[in-house]
């Protein structure tokens, strides 16, 4: 099938989704489906999709047009369950719009840019990449067990292995200092990872991918998913660089069943109901904070959140506290007029669980279509992030532009002030590591790798 054809017919599926659903569910309430014209919207971000070059920049746009689909198929399957007023259409606009604007910015600089073609030669010898991390790479290996050391001591028990519903108080607990810290576990299981693939021996991979098990285990002890979906997405990256391809296969396939196994799982332990079916109490597993969203574009306008303020609890998450303290301003009562706090009550005042609801949401309702201005501006940094990673010869700077490349796939449901935050933290440890490569300049000692 020729690539203008296969645009076509995927543009043509897309806009036939809403007749898809309604013959699937038959609800009588029709307000409950997205319409033909929100779907009709969709047709540009597949264009554009289309035509990016780069293939990373595509995967990120691959996985925000199936955020739509997934957080559409939560609302339609958890309305079998509680039937209740929820309108989709209007959100689903507004998503679509804000992702025609992403996808146009991502193309922007696409097209002003152009991908390295290797030479014969080149793709002979391999792709050189620089292993420069040195003590870095020993520091991260040992982080998880600091980490959880810390968090043991602090805590006293860890939560998902509490056997009760958790919910209620993770976000309330005494993690420790060490615990604030805890994005560059993400940057530890990928190089555990990269450890298993260059391992030579059976047995050797084995004990490395167990190892690499183990850590995912670890920087799931609070329950939270954050660091566990950052670090497959970032696994998935790296792998993909190194082989030199962004192809799906077999490894491919497995990883993204892990992921979704992971996430649904540990969902059901921190509620204390391991064994229970998450289709029975919650419809489709995922997309619960697309249906949050929706419930918001129902009930209020932009502007309209008490106590909300984007921008605010965005520097707030990223700057430092004693900076912040200087300038007259508390980082915790900045950081708590974001998404997550503001929206927490909205829709249950006893709900003590921050709601997340993704970048498109944060936009709009704090600045309502102006919003669409600055996701032209994320689709260019995305894009030159994607070619930034396709060009990177030093270890050091694969490791960290992975791992924030997952970081940013997740602000399509994440909330902006746990991606500043995870990035100050990175920016923390990539300015030490910085710094000490500068003072200490040995070329001999970093010898290229091929891959």
């Amino acid at each position: 099938m020729s690539k203008n054809l296969l645009m076509l017919v995927c543009c043509a599926l897309a806009q036939l989704t809403p007749v898809a659903y309604k013959t699937l569910f038959e609800y009588g309430e029709y307000y409950i489906y997205p319409s033909m014209l929100s779907h009709t919207l969709l047709s540009i971000p597949i264009i554009v999709l289309f035509l990016l070059k780069n293939r990373y920049s595509k995967a990120f746009l691959v996985i925000w047009i199936a955020w739509l689909y997934v957080g559409e198929l939560k609302i339609l399957t958890y309305y079998a369950i509680n039937p209740y007023y929820i309108a989709m259409d209007e959100g689903c606009i507004i998503y679509n719009i804000y992702l025609i604007f992403m996808s146009i910015g991502m193309l922007v600089h696409d097209t002003n840019t152009r991908i390295p073609i290797p030479s014969p030669e080149d793709k002979a010898i391999g792709r050189p990449l620089y292993d420069d991390l040195g003590w870095l790479e020993y520091f991260l290996l040992a982080f998880p067990l600091i980490w959880l050391a810390d968090f043991v001591r602090n805590v006293g028990f860890i939560p998902i292995f509490s056997g009760s519903d958790v919910t209620d108080t993770m976000y309330g607990l005494n993690y420790g200092y060490v615990y604030n810290f805890g994005f560059f576990n993400c940057l530890s299981a990928v190089l555990i990872y990269d450890r298993f693939l260059r391992c030579p021996s059976r047995t050797g991979k084995a004990l490395w991918l167990v190892m690499l098990l183990l850590i995912i285990l670890i920087m799931s002890a609070d329950s939270k998913r954050l660091y566990l979906l950052v670090s497959l997405l970032a696994i998935f990256v790296y792998d993909k660089l190194l082989a030199g391809s962004l192809t799906i296969n077999t490894k491919t396939i497995l990883l993204m069943i892990s992921g979704v196994i992971l996430y649904v799982g540990l969902q059901n332990i921190r509620l204390g109901s391991a064994t229970d079916s998450p289709f029975e109490r919650d419809g489709f597993p995922l997309g619960a904070e697309f249906r949050e969203y929706i419930r918001a574009v129902n009930e209020f306008k932009p502007g309209e959140i008490p106590g909300y303020d984007l921008a605010s609890s965005t520097v707030g998450a990223f700057a430092n506290s004693f900076l912040l303290k200087l300038a007259g301003f508390d980082k915790s009562e900045l950081v708590h007029k974001d998404s997550a706090y503001t929206f927490m009550k909205l829709f249950d005042s006893e709900n003590t669980l921050g709601i997340r609801t993704g970048l498109t949401s944060e936009l709009y309702f704090a600045y309502g279509f102006y919003g669409l201005l600055f996701m032209i501006l994320f689709g260019w940094l995305i894009s030159y992030l994607s070619y930034r990673l396709v060009c990177v010869s030093q270890k050091s700077s694969l490791l960290f532009l992975s791992t924030i490349f997952g970081l940013l796939v997740l602000t399509a449901f994440g909330q902006s002030s746990v991606t500043v935050g995870c990035l100050c933290v990175l920016l923390y440890l990539y300015g030490l590591f910085a710094l000490v490569k500068f003072f200490n300049r040995h070329p001999a000692d970093s010898q290229p790798q091929t891959t």
